[in-house]
């Protein structure tokens, strides 16, 4: 689907309204803190492994490069820039770390990051709240890792693909270019993805701009699939639902997700800007979604057919 301009600065919206009601709530501002400790401390833990598994065997082999290479007068300046690029490689690495540390907590802590949504939902929505915390959790375990190895196959697919048909003669430096205006299309169409390609043939140092809009965009659904997990657990939605909810609402879901989306990218202070967003998407969800009835056993909610409380976002 196309993005809505409209939409998407819909979605904007409310990301910053759901940003303001957080900071004006107590509860929310409570639920946060707890939530961020726990993934300080995740992270606290993370770096002491790293620095006793890694950097103390660095620091000895190091040192015993320098001891030895004085003792049997060899030259030991290979090796020691060999230990200086690994030691710079781990460095490097952690800086990424709070993202990593963030990625692991909301696979293995889940619970963390549904509490601050339902602090949220129960301040900006009640009986929202407590009508989806009547539904049982369903995790779909297998369902799930079913279509992450076909959405990860699909992707490696397309990526070999790519690679090898650029190496036939005369028509390979088109596959990509053609193989990016139809992947982005899909959010802004032919016209205007044909001209983001043209300018990257054209222009050669746009390319980076190119493949970062890219890749930022397929980014932004996998980013909305995880702040959306309390919600679609609670009403067993499979990947498949899941994914058609997505598509009915990613004009205001992406521009939603921008509001957040490059602070989370910041690595030290990333793990923060998804935890407000993981309370945003409460808001969100009580102001574009249908209210589901409270459970009764054996029923079924289509989250993938509920229709909008707002039909544009002028009402």
């Amino acid at each position: 689907m196309v993005l809505n301009v409209k939409e998407l600065s819909h979605g904007f919206s409310l990301a910053v309204e759901a940003t303001q009601f957080a900071v004006r709530h107590k509860r929310v501002q409570t639920k946060f803190i707890e939530a961020l400790k726990i993934t300080c401390i995740g992270m606290a833990v993370a770096y002491a492994l790293i620095y006793g598994l890694v950097f103390f065997p660095l620091f000895l082999v190091q040192t015993g490069n320098t001891v030895f290479s004085t003792l049997l007068q060899y030259d030991s300046t290979q090796s020691a820039l060999a230990l200086l690029s690994t030691r710079d490689a781990v460095n490097h690495f952690l800086t990424m770390l709070p993202l990593l540390g963030l990625d692991i907590i909301t696979h293995a802590r889940p619970a963390v990051f549904g509490r601050i949504f339902f602090g949220m939902l129960d301040e900006v929505d009640p009986k929202y709240a407590e009508a989806l915390r009547s539904w049982p959790m369903r995790k779909f375990r297998w369902a799930k890792l079913k279509f992450a190895a076909q959405r990860l196959g699909k992707r490696y697919a397309m990526t070999l693909g790519a690679s090898l048909l650029s190496r036939v003669p005369y028509i390979g430096w088109m596959v990509v270019p053609v193989g990016t205006v139809s992947v982005m299309a899909k959010f802004v169409g032919y016209p205007a993805s044909a001209a983001v390609v043209a300018l990257s043939v054209v222009a050669p140092g746009s390319k980076r701009t190119m493949f970062f809009i890219f890749k930022s965009l397929l980014a932004m659904g996998d980013f909305s699939r995880d702040l959306l997990k309390p919600y679609f657990s609670h009403l067993g939605a499979k990947p498949k639902q899941q994914v058609a909810f997505y598509r009915a609402n990613e004009s205001a879901m992406i521009g939603f997700i921008l509001a957040f989306y490059f602070f989370v990218q910041l690595s030290w202070v990333g793990p923060a800007f998804f935890i407000l967003a993981q309370a945003a998407i409460a808001f969100f969800i009580s102001r574009q979604t249908l209210r589901p009835p409270m459970y009764t056993p054996g029923a079924t909610w289509q989250i993938a057919e509920e229709k909008r409380k707002s039909t544009s976002p002028s009402t």
